[in-house]
């Protein structure tokens, strides 16, 4: 097993910078397991975000008179596009570190708690950003006359901050389970691995 001929190199070298083409081609062939994982995961996300960036937009090409003063899809925009960043910062972190050559278990070590901070900041945020849309759909039928919002604050305060609480615990354990699905499973797995070098 690869993991297993990576270790024992790892205790003959006594723990020294393992710089051989032999280990490279060992974490090569160990990344396509959670590592290729992570990379798939992160570029299937960039597809679905891109994707849904381009249906709103091709939705409000059909009103651009109303679409440069409408404050709702430009915050959209903006956290699509913010979100598209985070999610290639991410992914290009995960390239690195299948072309690690240096030290690997600290590289690794590294690399593994950087994307587990960016993961937790990343859903604080998407969190963040649901907020200030609440806050927008509150806020904004106070200066802008937007059909759907007006037909929205027709309903009870009441109703209306039910669901956004309703929204707001679906989207917190539903987010959850899905970073867990897709991110967590492999970075786990590869904190395991990184465990067993010991």
């Amino acid at each position: 097993m690869e993991l297993d001929d990576l270790k024992q190199a790892w205790k003959q070298q006594g723990g020294q910078p393992l710089t051989t083409p032999a280990i490279t081609a060992m974490i090569h062939q160990q990344s396509r397991g959670p590592i290729a994982a992570l990379k798939r995961a992160f570029r299937k996300q960039m597809v679905a975000v891109s994707t849904l960036l381009t249906v709103v937009i091709a939705t409000w090409a059909k009103n651009v008179s109303s679409v440069s003063s409408h404050l709702l899809f430009w915050t959209y925009l903006g956290f699509c596009l913010a979100l598209l960043v985070s999610l290639y910062v991410n992914y290009r972190i995960t390239s690195r570190m299948e072309s690690m050559d240096e030290k690997v278990k600290h590289n690794l070590e590294q690399h593994v708690t950087l994307l587990e901070q960016r993961l937790r900041w990343q859903m604080i945020g998407s969190r963040a950003v649901i907020l200030f849309f609440i806050l927008l759909l509150e806020v904004i039928p106070l200066y802008q006359h937007v059909r759907m919002l007006a037909t929205w604050h027709a309903l009870s305060p009441v109703v209306r901050f039910s669901a956004y609480a309703a929204y707001l615990v679906f989207q917190y354990f539903l987010s959850r389970a899905i970073a867990q699905n897709k991110f967590g499973k492999h970075l786990d797995h590869l904190k395991r691995m990184l465990d067993e070098f010991n």
